[in-house]
């Protein structure tokens, strides 16, 4: 792929952290990016720093509330109505809570926001035809090559999976992720690229109490990346042009690496897609059921 000079970006989670640098980095070279956040404070932030800066890029923002996969839809539809396809995606909506919170769709917050949007995403997008065979998707997640024993979560139990709660359930919204990634290329006819970025300066755990920050602190503290050495790596990997179209890798900071078997076991994939589907069904029931 060439250089991002003309390209349309989109960043889910592009108005803070890893997202935002990442914006930032796209529009300096040349890209045409859409971020997607919450805050309005934080996206006039952004798109005023991203005004200033010289070249031919644009960034602009839309604000939505991504545990709402109603709201993702809209979000999709919006973007058909403005632009003719994605080149770059950027998936690195995400929040870290360690109470037991469900959104007013009745899907478990963390997965909800970390995870499902993206899955919906996705879909919304192949649906609309905004994604192309040269489309590069980044995932971020917590990529690595071995996947711990206690985070080797199953997907085939619809009731289980809603049953994870807290730091259970932001783990296997990483692990789906993975998981995702994995089987973008054959569903989506996109190159797909799972990344994981380490620990990394942003305020992602801003919601987790204080106390339990405390504990987490020195364990990330000594090899804590800024969000913008993040994103440098993460658009080179967007333009990397030794990377074959219609693929699914896994980086890190360290670089590429074979991604563990877990991930790419097919029936663990089918799984995760048959609960994702039902997840978002259930979501949307309540618009579908509207439309009828």
């Amino acid at each position: 792929m060439t250089a991002p000079a003309g390209k349309t970006a989109v960043v889910t989670g592009g108005t803070d952290g890893i997202g935002a640098a990442t914006a930032l980095r796209l529009r300096s070279l040349g890209a045409d990016v859409i971020v997607v956040g919450r805050s309005t404070a934080k996206a006039d932030a952004l798109v005023a720093r991203a005004a200033a800066l010289p070249g031919p890029g644009s960034l602009r923002a839309i604000t939505a509330d991504f545990s709402s996969m109603r709201v993702v839809e809209e979000v999709v539809a919006r973007l058909a109505g403005e632009i003719d396809a994605v080149d770059l995606l950027v998936h690195a909506v995400g929040i870290l809570i360690t109470r037991t919170e469900h959104t007013s769709e009745g899907i478990e917050k963390d997965f909800a926001v970390s995870y499902l949007s993206r899955f919906v995403f996705l879909e919304a997008a192949a649906r609309h035809g905004l994604l192309h065979p040269d489309t590069r998707l980044v995932n971020i997640a917590a990529s690595g090559p071995k996947i711990p024993s206690y985070a080797r979560m199953e997907f085939g139990n619809l009731a289980e999976v809603e049953s994870r709660v807290g730091m259970k359930s932001h783990g296997q919204a990483q692990l789906a992720n993975d998981l995702l990634t994995a089987q973008v290329p054959q569903r989506y006819g996109i190159t797909a690229i799972g990344y994981g970025p380490g620990a990394v300066d942003t305020s992602i755990r801003r919601e987790v109490p204080a106390a339990l920050r405390a504990i987490m602190q020195p364990f990330y503290a000594w090899r804590t990346r800024k969000p913008d050495e993040v994103a440098r790596q993460i658009v080179d990997l967007l333009t990397d042009p030794t990377l074959a179209a219609g693929s699914a890798t896994f980086h890190n900071r360290k670089g590429p690496f074979p991604p563990d078997g877990f991930i790419t076991a097919p029936d663990r994939q089918r799984d995760l897609l048959r609960t994702s589907t039902a997840l978002a069904g259930k979501a949307l029931a309540d618009r579908e059921d509207g439309a009828r």
